[in-house]
């Protein structure tokens, strides 16, 4: 990345993007240092508090599991502009902004065109506040309410036209699309959400003062500390679920699906299938071309499954040289189906190290719910012993709990 400038294409399209960036930074920073310059800001602490919890704010983004975000800097932008007017909205805004220079080590035109487009969201917005202020239908908590979420609304609409020009530049998209897309469609399950969380800000810093935008981000800041707990939770669950040499889950998570999973399948009448595998000629593999091969064999087999099963299914090593794919919703033909498929990858992608082709190849055993047993333990046991009579029948196919 270039510390100026940060854009990912070549030729016209760099610099049509670019040069759209400087336009705005110019017109933005040009509006904000009028803007400010002229009139007083409130006392010195309502703007130390305003601006310290932007710039923390800014920091701090709320993000869910989904992979949407609520930045924890918005409410307090939104309550300075509708009780403060624009030049503590401003200062707070761009100042948190600009700080990324340093602390995230953001490009420097980049920076300055998000200050920038800030900046003019701000002004176009600010017209709601001035007309509530000014018209007595403004001073009513009702239309309070509604000349708020227009605040908002303006904002947002003016923002992410800015965002969406730039990336339909980039992606050579129409900006219709992109813009319906990043301020609506990525968002829609968290759009009530952040606008009631902004609004709840802007209300209560209006009727509360400081102590209102202090309790709003407060409770915001909790949020964000609840969900990086679990973030970090889910993180530590899944290393532990997770087998380190090819990535896929391990034994233990196994263990947690037959205890907890397998239960509410049954329970739901849903049908599934059990493929036990395990590696033909892995020791030989071992003995002739080192262990660093051999891992190489499994870490192969465990790229053809992944590619292979679908989305839903799960593909466990369960230690050594065995292998486990649990097929939600699969019947016994299917699965086969499936295990057919299996032994067809491996033949056309073969593991090839140092121009020698590692020859190995794989015996499994496929066991179904309700056809075979009711019980989990017992498909995974049905599905080994399979597994079993395919490598004594020569190794290299399937057999199913049909044939023992």
């Amino acid at each position: 990345m270039n510390r100026w400038v940060q854009i990912y294409g070549t030729g016209r399209k760099i610099r049509a993007i670019a040069t759209y960036m400087v336009a705005v930074s110019v017109a933005g920073f040009g509006t904000f240092l009028c803007v400010v310059k002229e009139g007083a800001f409130p006392d010195s602490l309502t703007t130390f508090v305003y601006l310290s919890l932007a710039i923390i704010g800014q920091h701090l983004s709320v993000t869910f599991p989904d992979g949407n975000s609520i930045a924890l800097a918005d409410p307090v932008v939104y309550a300075a502009l509708w009780a403060f007017g624009p030049r503590l909205a401003l200062l707070s805004q761009v100042a948190a902004v600009l700080t990324q220079l340093f602390t995230q080590k953001k490009a420097i035109l980049n920076t300055f065109f998000n200050a920038a487009q800030f900046t003019l969201s701000i002004m176009v917005a600010s017209v709601w506040a001035h007309f509530a202020r000014v018209t007595p239908v403004g001073h009513a908590p009702l239309s309070q309410i509604v000349f708020v979420f227009l605040l908002i609304l303006t904002f947002e609409i003016v923002n992410y036209t800015f965002v969406s020009i730039a990336v339909a530049l980039d992606q050579e998209h129409r900006w219709r699309e992109v813009f319906l897309r990043i301020w609506f469609i990525q968002r829609k399950k968290t759009f009530v959400l952040s606008h009631l969380i902004n609004m709840a800000g802007v209300l209560l810093a209006t009727y509360m003062g400081l102590a209102g935008i202090i309790f709003v981000f407060a409770s915001v800041f909790v949020l964000w500390l609840q969900l990086k707990f679990e973030q970090e939770l889910a993180l530590k669950s899944l290393e532990a679920n997770t087998d380190v040499l090819t990535g896929l889950f391990n034994a233990r998570y196994l263990e947690g699906w037959l205890e907890n999973d397998f239960p509410k399948l049954s329970a739901g009448q849903d049908t599934c299938s059990v493929i036990f595998i395990d590696v033909d000629g892995l020791k030989r593999v071992n003995d002739q071309m080192g262990h660093d091969v051999g891992d190489l064999v499994l870490g192969h087999l465990a790229k053809v499954l992944k590619s292979v099963v679908r989305s839903g299914d799960k593909v466990i090593r369960y230690g050594g040289d065995e292998f486990i794919v649990i097929c939600m919703n699969t019947e016994l033909d299917k699965a086969a189906t499936i295990v057919e498929r299996i032994l067809s990858a491996l033949k056309d992608t073969p593991l090839v190290r140092d121009g020698v082709t590692v020859n190995f190849g794989i015996s499994a055993g496929l066991a179904s719910f309700p056809l075979h047993s009711t019980q989990g333990r017992d498909l995974v046991r049905l599905a080994d012993k399979a597994m079993y009579l395919a490598k004594k029948d020569g190794g290299n196919r399937y057999r199913t709990a049909d044939n023992l």
